[in-house]
């Protein structure tokens, strides 16, 4: 009696382990793979190819702020500007090709941050696929390494996970919807920042208060065709005191109203 009862549950407990193991060796697809998906789902290496510049306009909104005038400039193959006119001073964040620079800079008591956000210019991952400065548009294939990381949620959706090392600074994360393909967020790497600091002005100094460590990342949305392309229409970013001040850490949201390609764009926005 005993062997007919534990021979039938023995081999429905082999079953089930055996079904686990199955589901678990199930693999999705490469970095390579979901990166080509990506740029395919945009509209095309060629498409991408056909612009040599591009400005995204709309407006940027900051705590509890009057939304401001904001632009996105990018000259193919590296260089990219941003303006953000907020309400007591504008901000720009610039990558000449050669160096990222910020302006007004940030005092130096917060070098670290003016560091991590020179950093993310120069990454060529900066704003996802806004800007035409774009290590995955514009590198040949095969000339970077990328490594697929699992899924993740973003805004509920899940999303494939890709690791890659620019040519400049650590690694960094991009996520990619595993439906729509549409590049949603990059992780750009941790900081740590003073809950406590002062207005964005030459005095402004680390006043002792404890860390926060913050994540550093920028997220898109809304896309919609543009000039053959899928560009987005929204984005959210991740920023610091003493550029927000009513807090050490927050965001930042840009909505962007129009695409200007092929238009030329002032030399000087990107010095």
């Amino acid at each position: 009696m005993k062997r007919r009862i534990l021979t039938p549950l023995f081999l429905l407990l082999c079953l089930c382990v055996s079904g686990a193991s199955v589901k678990g060796d199930e693999k999705g697809p490469t970095a390579d793979e979901i990166i080509n998906k990506h740029l395919e789902a945009v509209g095309g290496r060629a498409a991408l190819a056909k612009f040599k510049t591009r400005v995204a306009l709309g407006t940027i909104k900051k705590e509890d702020e009057p939304e401001g005038k904001m632009a996105i400039m990018s000259e193919a193959p590296n260089r990219l500007s941003v303006f953000y006119g907020f309400r007591d001073y504008s901000l720009q964040m610039i990558y000449d090709g050669k160096g990222a620079y910020i302006r007004p800079a940030l005092p130096r008591q917060v070098s670290y941050l003016t560091d991590k956000y020179q950093e993310m210019m120069a990454s060529g991952l900066m704003f996802n696929g806004i800007s035409l400065y774009n290590l995955l548009a514009a590198s040949e294939p095969g000339t970077l390494k990328f490594e697929a990381k699992g899924t993740k949620k973003v805004d509920g959706r899940t999303a494939y996970v890709v690791q890659v090392k620019p040519p400049k600074g650590s690694a960094m994360r991009l996520y990619f919807d595993t439906e729509t393909y549409m590049w949603v967020r990059t992780d750009y790497g941790k900081a740590s920042v003073s809950k406590e600091m002062g207005t964005f002005t030459n005095d402004v100094v680390n006043q002792g208060g404890s860390e926060l460590t913050v994540d550093f990342y920028v997220e898109t949305s809304d896309f919609r065709d543009v000039d053959g392309v899928k560009l987005p229409f929204k984005f959210e970013q991740v920023m610091t005191a003493p550029i927000m001040r009513q807090k050490a850490t927050g965001t930042i949201i840009g909505t962007i109203r129009e695409y200007q390609h092929n238009v030329k764009i002032d030399p000087n926005m990107f010095q």
